[in-house]
C-alpha cells in the first residue's frame, strides 16, 4: 500500500476529520486530500510533523515511507491504541490550556446538559456564530 494510502487509512482509523488533521498539521484541507489520494507529493519536510500529529509509532512510519507492512498481531488494538495516542495529545495541546477558563467550563456545562447530538451541535454551532 502507498504511503499516501496509509495516512489517508490512519486519519481515518484516528476517526478525525481532514480538516482537523489539516489544521493539526498546519496545512490547508485540499492539500491534505492531495497529499490522500496522492495527488501531490508529502514534502519531507512535513513527513515529521505527520509522525507527530497521528502520533504513529517510529516503527510503523518508517515501514509506511519505505513501503512495506508487516503483519499485524491485533489490527484493532493497535487502532484503538493510535487514536488514544491523538486524543491525548489534542487534550494536551487545545484543551489543556482552556480549563481554567470560566467561559469554557460554563460552555461545557451547557453541552453537557443537553441531551440530543443534534441539539448539541445546534447549541455548539450558535455559540462559534455568536465569537
Amino acid at each position: 500500500m502507498a504511503f499516501f494510502e496509509r495516512i489517508r487509512e490512519y486519519r481515518e482509523q484516528l476517526e478525525i476529520t481532514q480538516m482537523e488533521a489539516s489544521r493539526r498539521l498546519g496545512i490547508d484541507h485540499s492539500v491534505l486530500s492531495k497529499y490522500e489520494r496522492g495527488d501531490l507529493s508529502v514534502p519531507i519536510e512535513l513527513l515529521s510533523k505527520f509522525l507527530e500529529v497521528y502520533r504513529i509509532p517510529e516503527k510503523e512510519f518508517l515501514e509506511m515511507i519505505i513501503g512495506t507492512r508487516l503483519k499485524s498481531k491485533n489490527p484493532g488494538l493497535e487502532a484503538r491504541e493510535s487514536r488514544e495516542r491523538y486524543l491525548e495529545s489534542f487534550l494536551e495541546e487545545y484543551v489543556s490550556p482552556l480549563i481554567p477558563l470560566k467561559e469554557f467550563r460554563e460552555l461545557v456545562i451547557d453541552v453537557a446538559t443537553v441531551s440530543d447530538e443534534k441539539e448539541r451541535r445546534r447549541l455548539l454551532q450558535n455559540k462559534r456564530k455568536n465569537n
